[in-house]
């Protein structure tokens, strides 16, 4: 089954790392991801593909580079 979903992330984020990190894993478990915002305090992400590679995919997201914290997230159907 594939899935759309709109993920939101906040806290504290070095920019450069985390778009390193998140286009890496994006790759590794081959699902689309398009950048809708990307700040020092927020991130959105419009992700596509199977449900459970983009379950993957938020996880290894909130755990993030170390250089990263993740306070909270929201997952929306897109």
């Amino acid at each position: 089954m594939t899935s759309s979903i709109t993920l939101y992330l906040f806290g504290r984020f070095d920019v450069a790392a985390f778009r390193a990190f998140a286009e890496s894993r994006a790759r590794l478990v081959c699902i689309d991801m398009t950048t809708e915002r990307m700040e020092g305090h927020a991130i959105v992400f419009l992700l596509r593909g199977a449900h459970a590679l983009v379950g993957m995919f938020v996880m290894a997201c909130v755990i993030g580079p170390a250089s990263c914290v993740v306070s909270r997230w929201r997952e929306a159907v897109a």
